[in-house]
């Protein structure tokens, strides 16, 4: 019988955040068995929303790329679709955001994966399986949440978000902290402000 993975993280690829809190984590804990990434969507949590058109783009490559993780997640193992995620990330971040025929090709190359996923881009019949892994996402959060959570047991967060990826220390220290949140069943939230309050005390 296979172990639950101690830690979970959902996310939407396309995210940025997500992708530095992807990697603290998965580098932080150091055993992809132990950590398990799971698919939400940006675009299914702002569906109906007004959007501007910078956002609308990253909203339409966010299906894209739920469909393209849904393909894969029918033949791939956990470990693979760690190294899905990466080589996607690395080509999708580094680009400047493209999700196409070709950048898809060019990662399944990589990946050595067969080229039958490329059509999943466009393919609504993944959708479905979009959705409902996004459900799952909102389930477990209790309420409507963006990209990434974070799930340590029975306890999930929204965040961290990082900026860039800590130092090694800096990382076992942050993830201790979480776990630490994770046992105190009253804490509700915290949130740290981008400005220095001293000079305003």
């Amino acid at each position: 019988m296979n172990q639950r993975p101690a830690f979970t993280i959902w996310l939407d690829p396309v995210c940025p955040y997500s992708w530095t809190t992807a990697q603290w984590l998965l580098a932080t804990v150091g055993n992809p068995n132990e950590l398990q990434w799971k698919l939400m969507s940006l675009a299914l949590l702002n569906e109906g929303r007004e959007l501007p058109e910078r956002a609308r783009k990253r909203m339409q490559d966010s299906r894209a790329a739920g469909r393209l993780f849904a393909s894969l997640e029918r033949e791939l193992d956990s470990e693979r679709m760690w190294q899905a995620l990466r080589t996607f990330s690395d080509q999708y971040h580094r680009d400047g955001g493209t999700i196409d025929g070709q950048s898809v090709r060019e990662m399944l190359l990589e990946l050595d994966l067969p080229a039958h996923h490329i059509s999943s881009i466009d393919d609504p019949t993944f959708d479905v399986a979009v959705r409902d892994a996004h459900s799952l996402s909102q389930e477990a959060a209790g309420e409507s949440a963006g990209s990434p959570l974070i799930g340590i047991g029975e306890t999930v967060f929204h965040g961290p978000v990082l900026t860039a990826i800590p130092t090694p220390t800096a990382a076992r220290d942050l993830l201790t902290a979480l776990e630490t949140l994770a046992t105190v069943k009253t804490f509700a939230s915290v949130q740290r402000f981008p400005h220095p309050v001293a000079a305003h005390l």
